[in-house]
């Protein structure tokens, strides 16, 4: 196992538990106790953890406001969650192609996916995050299209009844959905009503639905429910979530992503 997939399973281990101990990982990586040490080391350089005797756990974030700065909270490159969201993004761009009409809701692995459209030729983008639109924008040879609304200052994105009728004039071939928590029982699911209202405008209006959700948040529900988890075709999260889901999935008919060789394959 390289040291990068290595230190991806720690982090989200450590995110899912708050804790770790060198003798845990080191049976569940088949590596040395040193070699742990050293890939919690550099985590703790990182600023995501603390270390302690015996193990780490998970450093408490503080997220200081800047007026003059456009980026959010959400796009620092400092969070802890910040290489698991790009990884959920390495996948996802596999899966957009050249001439696509797609939707990317507000969300910080959606953010992530905006910033690799370079990749990609004459792709349409209709969004309601201000940043993404930017990020999109970015390449000459592809478009962004920002919704109307009102402007939520915290995420940057617009929402409200003219977001709404704003949906209704647009049809995409893809839309991509960031959602805080799947489960088996309630389905997907977001911590705001007012993503929640946004992504149930969109649904009827576009053809394959993307979700897109950190490992971690599997087995969790957020507060407002959006839908049944068999609206989606696909879902792209990390490598980490649990066999009994991949079962599960499999049995939806959904495809599940969770590496870029598994999209270049077209299964799971």
């Amino acid at each position: 196992m390289f040291a990068i997939e290595r230190i991806r399973i720690i982090k989200n281990y450590l995110l899912e538990k708050n804790k770790v101990s060198v003798n845990e990982l080191s049976k569940m990586l088949d590596v040395s106790e040193v070699t742990i040490r050293r890939d919690l080391e550099k985590l703790e350089e990182e600023g995501m953890l603390i270390r302690t005797h015996g193990g780490a756990v998970l450093k408490k974030q503080t997220n200081p406001s800047n007026s003059n700065n456009m980026k959010t909270k959400s796009t620092d490159s400092t969070s802890p969650y910040s290489d698991l969201y790009e990884e959920i993004a390495d996948i996802a761009i596999h899966i957009i192609e050249n001439g696509d009409v797609i939707m990317l809701a507000n969300g910080i692995i959606n953010y992530h996916i905006a910033k690799k459209l370079d990749q990609k030729k004459n792709v349409t983008v209709l969004t309601n995050d201000l940043l993404v639109s930017i990020e999109a924008s970015s390449s000459s040879s592809n478009k962004a299209v920002l919704l109307g609304g009102d402007v939520d200052y915290e995420t940057k994105a617009t929402f409200g009844a003219l977001t709404a009728m704003d949906i209704q004039k647009f049809y995409v071939n893809k839309v991509f959905i960031e959602v805080d928590g799947i489960d088996v029982d309630t389905g997907i699911s977001v911590s705001t009503i007012d993503k929640a209202n946004l992504i149930n405008s969109i649904l009827p209006n576009s053809k394959e639905k993307i979700i897109l959700c950190l490992g971690s948040n599997f087995n969790k529900t957020a507060f407002y429910n959006i839908s049944r988890l068999d609206i989606a075709e696909k879902i792209v999260t990390n490598s980490n979530i649990d066999n009994s889901y991949k079962e599960y999935l499999s049995q939806l008919g959904i495809q599940l992503y969770t590496s870029i060789n598994a999209v270049e394959r077209g299964n799971i």
